[in-house]
């Protein structure tokens, strides 16, 4: 368990780490290297356990010390704007600067590297993406990155979907991590060096906790609206106010996908039969409603929540005949296979606004997800999307916070 060769030879330790460590890793990043993978020497082995044992109640955070210099390109700052020697404004840049990548592994599926642990597949179609960048407040100093799964914003093959949970379905984001990759994200004009200190995965008490965090079931396409009932404990000493953001994805379901891939051993197919069938995804189609009837992630109004108190509603999933699709033969090499867009899955993700600990990971900053970003027509049997009010966001959703978390995936027949 380690970095690969080829991050090592571009590494060295130091002397000096984060939180009083002797030592920490220095990782020397240009425009031709900007990947380092933390990973096993066999590809189907947990990071949390080394082995193939999977842990279901494991950590809910993944964190890490970093340090970079104040001149380091992933700090994101006001660029001049030039005409000729002249400076005549400021450009206001919120690219990001750093992703971090997981993949993860469902215990048994051997596609995952193949037999021989030299297939192309990685993971079990299972790949989360935390995207942000750098603020002033990090130059010059140790600062602790602290990612919930609501840092993870994107899930591969799922498109205008806030992932979170929902990028490993049942399976826990962090338990089930096989490999972890950063990638610098800057514009690299010359090397850059990152410091890079105790890499763990932790564990921290949610701000809200739901009965269940994972629902499957068939339903017919055309039998209407489909209910969940829910329930949501708030499990700390004091009253919290919460806020949602619900978003779905409607396509071909994930372990066809994921078959068909290592089959081909190429990564090819999951794009293209998610693009044949007309995957897609966006907000508005499942709505949190309570038992007193307030429509919460449509209507926008916080749920409130007594300490050790609970709150009571349902999700109810608006299911459309035109949902889904017709089966239709995708075609790769010498394989044909029938695919269809049947899968719709949800997020669901409750953050509290005015937990303290927001404000203490200020040195990094965010961008929003394209679930909610109300720019792009949803999938046949979604609403028109409209971008929800400042503070109920995608980008409102602390990355650090574990709140509360329920994904849903059902299968239209």
């Amino acid at each position: 368990m380690g970095f690969r060769k080829a991050d090592k030879n571009r590494g060295r330790v130091v002397d000096g780490g984060a939180a009083g460590t002797a030592k920490s890793a220095v990782f020397r990043f240009d425009s031709g290297n900007i990947d380092i993978y933390l990973q096993g020497k066999v590809r189907r082995r947990y990071l949390l356990t080394d082995s193939e044992k999977y842990v279901a109640d494991g950590p809910n955070l993944l964190t890490f010390w970093v340090k970079l210099p104040p001149d380091s390109p992933l700090i994101a700052r006001e660029e001049l704007v030039k005409a000729g020697d002249l400076v005549v404004g400021h450009k206001k840049n919120d690219s990001p600067t750093m992703t971090i990548m997981t993949y993860h592994w469902r215990q048994g599926d051997m596609g995952v590297g193949g037999p021989s642990n030299q297939g192309l597949m990685t993971d079990s179609n299972m790949h989360g993406y935390s995207e942000f960048r750098f603020t002033d407040k990090a130059a010059g100093k140790w600062v602790k990155v602290v990612l919930s799964p609501s840092a993870f914003r994107m899930s591969r093959n799922y498109y205008h979907f806030y992932g979170a949970n929902a990028i490993t379905d049942d399976l826990g984001l962090f338990s089930s991590m096989r490999q972890l990759q950063f990638r610098v994200k800057a514009k690299l004009e010359k090397p850059a060096e990152v410091q890079i200190d105790e890499i763990r995965m932790e564990t921290a008490k949610p701000t809200a906790v739901f009965n269940k965090g994972f629902h499957a079931a068939k339903v017919a396409a055309k039998g209407g609206d489909y209910v969940v009932p829910l329930t949501i404990r708030n499990p700390s000493s004091h009253d919290r106010r919460y806020r949602v953001i619900v978003s779905s994805f409607l396509g071909a379901e994930r372990e066809l996908l994921n078959k068909i891939a290592a089959m081909a051993d190429d990564l090819t197919p999951m794009r293209e039969i998610q693009a044949k069938v007309g995957g897609d995804g966006g907000i508005g189609v499942v709505e949190l409603i309570g038992d007193d009837g307030k429509r919460v992630s449509s209507d926008y109004k916080e749920i409130v929540v007594p300490a050790g108190g609970v709150w009571k509603g349902k999700m109810v999933h608006h299911i459309k005949p035109e949902m889904l699709g017709s089966e239709t033969i995708y075609r790769y090499r010498d394989y044909e296979f029938p695919v269809k867009r049947d899968t719709l899955t949800t997020s669901v993700i409750l953050w509290d606004p005015a937990d303290p600990a927001n404000k203490e990971i200020d040195f990094i900053a965010v961008n929003s997800s394209n679930a909610d970003d109300g720019n792009h027509s949803g999938p046949p049997g979604f609403p028109e999307q409209v971008r929800p009010p400042e503070g109920w966001r995608s980008e409102n959703v602390p990355c650090n916070q574990v709140g509360g978390y329920f994904v849903s995936v059902l299968t239209l027949n």
